[in-house]
């Protein structure tokens, strides 16, 4: 125990005597246990704030070119890895057996499940195509997703060209096996991360 904590149990407990008795007071430092208690919710928040202070910002991140591609470098052939491990990825997450190439039934006890984690999912590595699109020159469009934000998809054709597509404007198709499926780009508005996190409490549409 420090000196100057010593000194100052001594003088807060004489202060506690009348002052005609204090000169009796034998004070024993071996006697004394000093007791520190844990950091208060306040100051552990304050320790928290000052740390995340030192990441960046999404504007930040923006500012410094980490979230986009190089348009000329990307190969498609270079892609392919990525999708091949995509295609192991969605059978795991939406639990398909091997050799299970069925979609459940609306009646059955799956198919609320399924439809939930079809929303859920990661498209990084997926082959997208669109289906329909408010813009006409993007139908037709296909590639390997490559980049999933909040509003729209990267998608990376066979020609190498990166193309930028929007979510909420267009419906996508989707090949898993033998299985096709139709995703509706206003069900996507979101983040990836906070997509797959997401408590999806309202009806979802059925993907044909």
């Amino acid at each position: 125990m420090a000196c100057r904590e010593i000194d100052a149990v001594k003088e807060y407990l004489s202060d506690l005597v009348v002052p005609h008795k204090r000169c009796n007071v034998n004070i024993i430092p071996d006697h004394i246990t000093m007791l520190h208690g844990s950091k208060s919710r306040k100051q552990i928040s304050r320790k928290r704030r000052a740390h995340k202070s030192n990441t960046l910002t999404r504007k930040q991140y923006a500012e410094l070119g980490l979230n986009a591609l190089p348009r000329k470098q990307l190969k498609y052939e270079q892609m392919l890895p990525l999708h091949k491990l995509w295609r192991g990825y969605i059978r795991e997450h939406l639990g398909l057996r091997e050799g299970e190439e069925a979609v459940p039934q609306v009646h059955e006890k799956r198919y609320d499940e399924f439809s939930r984690q079809l929303v859920k999912m990661d498209l990084h590595g997926a082959i997208l195509r669109v289906l329909q699109s408010k813009c006409e020159t993007l139908i037709g469009l296909n590639g390997i997703c490559v980049m999933d934000t909040k509003n729209v998809l990267k998608l990376l054709g066979e020609d190498n060209l990166l193309r930028t597509v929007p979510k909420s404007e267009c419906v996508f198709g989707m090949q898993v096996g033998s299985m096709e499926f139709t995703i509706f780009g206003q069900h996507l508005n979101m983040r990836p991360a906070e997509r797959s996190v997401k408590k999806i409490k309202g009806f979802v549409e059925p993907f044909m």
